[in-house]
């Protein structure tokens, strides 16, 4: 049985990074887009739409962070 360490903060399981300067601006756009519909300030289909906008799958981007996030039960142990 293997422990898996989640982030502090949900957005960091949506975020991308880049290999090189001409996609930064796109993971700007994609980051912040991951932010925004996380707190709730942008909605589904236009959150997709960037995702798609950019090469992403939507459906194969968030649909494995969504499993995870329904998966696991937190408990704070007091020793």
């Amino acid at each position: 049985m293997g422990i898996l360490c989640l982030p502090e903060d949900y957005r960091d399981l949506l975020m991308v990074s880049v290999g090189d300067l001409r996609d930064f601006h796109g993971m700007i756009a994609i980051n912040q887009a991951s932010t925004d519909w996380l707190s709730g300030s942008l909605d589904t289909g236009t959150y997709f739409d960037t995702l798609d906008h950019f090469g992403l799958d939507p459906f194969a981007f968030v649909h494995p962070v969504e499993q995870l996030a329904q998966g696991f039960i937190t408990e704070r142990l007091w020793l």
